[in-house]
């Protein structure tokens, strides 16, 4: 075998201290906690009390009963939508949202540079999900009859069915995947004297098409209240029940793949593309957030303030909790990442682009800043 050359060694020996010092400084950053930050731009929203804030396309949106807003990651205004909604909805996926109106009858598709389409219904809105590629499930409801339809994102219908209430019972939730190929509803119906849930998931691929109402898979949970489903980035499904969160599989043969059971009622719960959190009172009344991975293993709780207000999935494993004034950010193990107390009250604290960018608003002012 030949032998390596003097400055062939000393190489491999750069490149490979050079790989470390990488990885060193990922770990670091990964790890690193902050409790100050840096004012990068800022920029005026006029009523921001009154108005509700998310994540959207790496920047913000704020929408209220009259139109919504979008700011890009640098505050620059990008599009200003108006409508007259008496129970605004929104949902995003990706760079894909919708506006419903919740009892209303018309659907807004939005991208993060334009509208693409309005979907007026001939019933009354129970719910709706958008997906990545701006598919759009509306559920509807007459009377006993409910009405499942899927749209293109130029406001095009592609798809629908009936659903029969007195059967399914009444729908909870509903979700579509972020392809647009599967559709995940909740129903809760009477059992006796006890409240139980039906999850249907429906697949309109190839594959559902050869199922009874495209139904690829159907599950009965006795004495359980269901009130949000939704789907992981990597095609997963889940339910979050009154007493836990159900898992399942997305391959063609749908399983409960996890079953999480908290001993106390839960309170609310977060999600995100590759995890979720559950919040409960323990034995001690003391309010906790117990995050879980997508594959339902449980990775750090906390046990939250007094004055805790909300709490968030903002990507990258992380969590953010407003509690008042202060906002605590944990990191994927739990370790305190950002903490700080503001003096005056915040509106809304939103991830930007930048994993160490927010937007900060607060009633006179919103600023984007960088955490350090």
């Amino acid at each position: 075998m030949k032998k390596l050359s003097r400055w062939t060694i000393i190489t491999i020996a750069i490149a490979a201290a050079l790989v470390a010092v990488i990885v060193i400084a990922a770990v670091w950053s990964s790890e690193r906690s902050y409790d100050n930050y840096d004012i990068e731009d800022s920029f005026s929203i006029d009523g921001a009390q009154t108005l509700s804030f998310l994540p959207f396309a790496g920047g913000l949106l704020s929408y209220s009963r009259d139109g919504a807003q979008y700011y890009d990651s640098s505050g620059l205004t990008i599009w200003n939508e108006s409508y007259n909604m008496q129970s605004p909805v929104v949902k995003t996926c990706d760079k894909r949202l919708i506006v419903y109106d919740r009892q209303g009858s018309s659907v807004v598709v939005m991208s993060e540079t334009k509208e693409l389409s309005v979907i007026s219904t001939n019933h009354t809105i129970v719910m709706a999900s958008v997906a990545s590629d701006g598919t759009v499930a509306v559920l509807t409801q007459e009377g006993d009859t409910g009405y499942i339809n899927l749209y293109s994102d130029d406001g095009k219908s592609v798809a629908g069915g009936q659903v029969h209430l007195s059967q399914t019972g009444y729908p909870m939730s509903l979700a579509l995947s972020d392809d647009g190929q599967r559709l995940i509803v909740s129903f809760e119906y009477a059992a006796s004297t006890r409240l139980s849930t039906r999850i249907n998931i429906y697949d309109f691929s190839s594959a559902g098409d050869r199922k009874k109402d495209n139904i690829i898979a159907s599950f009965e949970y006795e004495d359980t209240v269901c009130p949000q489903v939704g789907f992981f980035s990597d095609g997963r499904a889940y339910a979050f029940t009154d007493s836990g969160a159900r898992i399942y599989s997305s391959g063609n043969t749908v399983k409960e793949s996890a079953a999480v059971k908290v001993k106390y009622h839960i309170s609310a719960v977060v999600s995100g593309d590759d995890g979720f959190g559950l919040i409960h009172r323990d034995s001690d009344n003391r309010r906790i957030l117990a995050v879980y991975s997508e594959d339902g293993k449980r990775i750090f709780s906390k046990k939250l303030r007094s004055s805790y207000e909300s709490s968030s999935l903002i990507g990258n494993g992380q969590v953010m909790v407003k509690s008042g004034k202060r906002i605590e950010i944990f990191g994927k193990n739990g370790q305190e990442r950002f903490t700080y107390r503001f003096p005056d009250e915040v509106e809304a604290f939103v991830p930007a682009e930048d994993p160490r960018e927010f937007f900060l608003v607060q009633r006179d002012s919103t600023e984007i800043i960088r955490v350090s």
